[in-house]
């Protein structure tokens, strides 16, 4: 018998990621190639990917021509997709850059607000803490039912030096969470587990959900250690925690043995 062909959607700006960051969500919205942030563990900025993904240089990307054009395309690609999106959970911003750059949260957040009032639930994933104050994003934070807003914490401040501190985002996601809008962290890549046991602790009291992995290639950490990290991460009881599958992989463990 046949295995029936999943029908997939890849376009210009919204798709269905595969891979790691299908974990986060099953669509996902691009409008620019690069990150500023600067991060040296990125796959942006690490060989041949750099070149495709952008590296530092923030830039629309050449199939939307400008601005104006892709947000046409979106609206377009929007309308065709929307109640699949919706039945998947919503929309993800964004996994190629952060659209809370300077460069980028203009038309990111516009975008967001064409989404919302179209009831489409949408997530955003930023390293920033400066921009709660922009208009199109005070603007989407009313939709408190439809939006979430995760920050990657990592506690490495030396190794993303384009971002901001990481203290200062669990500052932003606190405003946020004291304002009633859902939030949620990426620990993600544990780059030294005891720091990102700290990021956990310090955002408990403003966090609904975490999302944990671990980094990439080498590794300054054996198994045992992320075992000995989970278990700490379990005494803090937090509200919600996905444990990627990079993670489980890594220590040979399900979610239901490391949640025991």
């Amino acid at each position: 018998m046949k295995k029936k062909k999943i029908k997939t959607f890849h376009g210009k700006i919204i798709y269905q990621p595969s891979g790691k960051a299908a974990e986060y969500s099953h669509f996902a919205a691009n409008f620019y190639l690069g990150c500023s942030n600067g991060c040296h563990y990125c796959y942006n900025n690490q060989g041949i990917t750099s070149g495709v993904l952008g590296g530092l240089e923030v830039r629309l990307k050449k199939s939307l021509v400008d601005v104006k054009t892709a947000e046409q395309i979106f609206l377009a690609e929007l309308g065709k997709w929307r109640d699949a999106i919706i039945k998947d959970g919503g929309l993800h911003f964004n996994f190629v850059s952060d659209p809370c750059l300077p460069e980028t949260i203009d038309l990111n957040w516009k975008c967001i607000n064409y989404a919302l009032l179209q009831k489409v639930p949408c997530q955003v994933l930023t390293k920033r803490a400066d921009w709660l104050d922009h208009p199109a994003v005070q603007e989407a934070l009313e939709f408190k039912h439809l939006i979430r807003v995760g920050f990657s914490l990592t506690g490495c401040d030396e190794l993303e030096p384009g971002a901001s501190p990481n203290l200062e985002r669990i500052q932003a996601m606190h405003v946020l969470h004291q304002a009633g809008i859902p939030t949620w962290a990426s620990i993600e890549p544990i780059i030294d587990p005891q720091k990102s046991l700290q990021m956990v602790r310090q955002s408990l009291d403003c966090c609904d959900h975490y999302k944990i992995g671990i980094l990439s290639g080498k590794k300054s950490y054996t198994p045992d250690h992320i075992r000995q990290f989970v278990g700490m991460v379990n005494t803090l009881n937090p509200r919600s925690v996905y444990w990627k599958d990079s993670l489980l992989d890594f220590i040979h463990a399900t979610r239901d043995q490391i949640m025991e």
